[in-house]
């Protein structure tokens, strides 16, 4: 009988480790492409790194003009949303205060990478002229 308990418990250990999440928690950020592109530049290359930072800008200032002709979609005909259109404009209001945010946080993070280029730069013509 105990054999038996202990070869259930074994075997359903074993399945549930076969169906466990292989990545980390969090791992995936909210934009895939990005992430993937980023994970595909090299580190040491700072030029393409803020490139990279301007284009999730660009990208997302796209998607802030969507969410603000949204809001005001939702602001001018509230009555055509009835119950819903505070729960819609509220959860627009958050997207927009997010992109906002991740906007500024992207154009920091360029300025960042741009001057670690220019420094780079400088650092590689002073070894040349020595």
């Amino acid at each position: 009988m105990k054999k038996l308990s202990l070869l259930m418990i074994i075997s359903i250990l074993g399945f549930l480790t076969g169906c466990a999440q292989m990545s980390p928690i969090g791992s995936v950020q909210g934009n895939e492409f990005f992430s993937a592109k980023l994970a595909s530049i090299d580190p040491h290359n700072h030029d393409a790194l803020a490139k990279h930072y301007e284009d999730a800008a660009n990208g997302m200032k796209a998607k802030l003009q969507t969410e603000k002709k949204l809001l005001e979609e939702y602001e001018e005909h509230n009555y055509y949303y009835g119950r819903k259109g505070q729960d819609l404009r509220s959860h627009t209001w958050a997207n927009i205060r997010h992109l906002e945010k991740s906007i500024k946080e992207n154009l920091k993070e360029a300025a960042v990478h741009r001057k670690m280029a220019q420094d780079q730069q400088k650092q590689d013509l002073s070894l040349l002229t020595e």
